[in-house]
């Protein structure tokens, strides 16, 4: 069971009425994630409809260096109702990328849900839907922009410390690979060439400065 504040707060459920939150959190599974902890393996059977609570989750395919995330979720995101409700496997794997706490409902629970209150199936045919152009987005996204123009935009929305504009990257050079949907060594070469055009410096470790304000990532359109 969750407790109904941690649920009403959410985006999933901030419209439903308060008694259909009350029945839905009667029925939720509490379940924790330790970092790199795995919710979901791609080709599983479904266990029911994940709602991130706290902490963040990467949804990713392939294998390797070639990686890729489909997308990230954080408090309010949502995991698991495409092949919950259409049947099949889940097709990509889930990864706590942080502590993390979700509410899980089986589909016996969603349907209990769904006769009791319609407001339930609009809830969850809006958040589908969210899903489809979210992905439909990130598609266009990567096909109509260069890495190169990714990367700056990622570059420039990292926050920056102090008059030095040093910014980190927050991640491995291999888990930014799989965010902008390449692979380790293009987010190198291209970390290298930003840093000969004099855009950036290195400061080791993870971190660079800004040495002139970077162009506009939409003047790099691939």
């Amino acid at each position: 069971m969750i407790p109904v504040d941690a649920l009403v707060r959410l985006s999933p459920f901030e419209d439903l009425p308060r008694d259909v939150v009350t029945t839905l959190a009667g029925h939720a599974l509490d379940i924790t994630y330790d970092t790199n902890a795995v919710l979901f393996l791609a080709g599983s059977v479904p266990r029911g409809w994940y709602v991130i609570l706290h902490g963040k989750v990467r949804v990713v395919r392939g294998r390797g260096p070639r990686q890729h995330v489909i997308h990230t979720e954080l408090p309010g995101g949502t995991l698991g109702e495409v092949p919950l409700f259409a049947g099949g496997t889940y097709p990509a794997t889930a990864i706590a990328a942080e502590p993390t706490r979700c509410a899980l409902f089986t589909l016996p629970a969603l349907r209990a849900a769904m006769a009791e209150n319609e407001a339930v199936s609009l809830m969850l045919l809006r958040r589908l839907a969210l899903r489809t152009r979210g992905l439909v987005e990130r598609l266009d996204d990567r096909s109509s922009r260069s890495v190169q123009a990714r990367l700056i935009e990622f570059l420039l929305a990292r926050p920056v410390a102090g008059a030095s504009r040093t910014i980190s990257l927050g991640m491995t050079q291999q888990a930014l690979a799989e965010e902008l949907g390449t692979v380790r060594e293009v987010v190198s070469r291209e970390l290298r060439s930003l840093c000969q055009k004099g855009l950036i410096v290195s400061a080791g470790g993870g971190r660079y400065r800004f040495k002139t304000v970077a162009p506009s990532a939409k003047s790099h359109r691939a």
